[in-house]
């Protein structure tokens, strides 16, 4: 555990050593939800659990028909995701989340699009969606977009962020549990500023 999670502090490990579990537990777990879950949080919890495998299959059918429909986008540079057959990663889609030829498997719901134009492309695309929040999350019941060089990497110097593929024109998509037809649909009217 080495990576900070603010900037300017060092790791919780680097910080309190030994200790470092039951403080994160402490300044986490238990300063935001309490030492335990009330009832009625207890069964939220649990009728989640009970229709996830439900809700994922939903998410992850949406979402190879929504990448394989980015990347035909002339307004679209790159898609990342596992599931398409083009992605470099294909093969180990295949081998280790049951993908098969088509795409269909468990790649998850969450990749990344690239869209031309850098900061100003992915500023119109972002600017132009409707459905979309803009947030970072997995595996919620809305779709998501958000772009990492100016949130979750912004703290990284330009070095870090190049080595890991964060481009200005990057954007993270988390496809939630809406009509794919109503996210295409968002998508389209979104690169139509592009």
């Amino acid at each position: 555990m080495t990576a900070s999670p603010r900037p300017g502090l060092g790791s919780m490990l680097d910080r309190f050593g030994r200790g470092a579990y039951a403080r994160a537990v402490r300044e986490a777990v238990v300063n935001d939800i309490g030492p335990s879950l009330s009832p009625f949080n207890g069964f939220l919890l649990h009728q989640g659990m009970e229709t996830l495998s439900l809700r994922m299959e939903r998410h992850v059918d949406s979402s190879l028909e929504i990448a394989a429909w980015l990347e035909q986008q002339p307004e679209v540079e790159s898609v990342d995701y596992a599931g398409l057959p083009s992605n470099a990663l294909f093969e180990i889609a295949k081998r280790d989340y049951g993908v098969d030829a088509s795409g269909r498997g468990r790649t998850g719901s969450v990749f990344g699009v690239t869209i031309r134009d850098g900061i100003d492309g992915a500023r119109a695309f972002v600017d132009g969606l409707r459905v979309f929040s803009r947030m970072t999350g997995i595996g919620d019941t809305r779709s998501m977009i958000i772009h990492p060089l100016s949130s979750t990497h912004a703290t990284f110097g330009s070095e870090i962020n190049d080595r890991l593929g964060i481009t200005p024109g990057l954007l993270r998509l988390s496809i939630g549990l809406e009509s794919s037809g109503d996210l295409i649909q968002d998508l389209r009217a979104a690169l139509d500023r592009v």
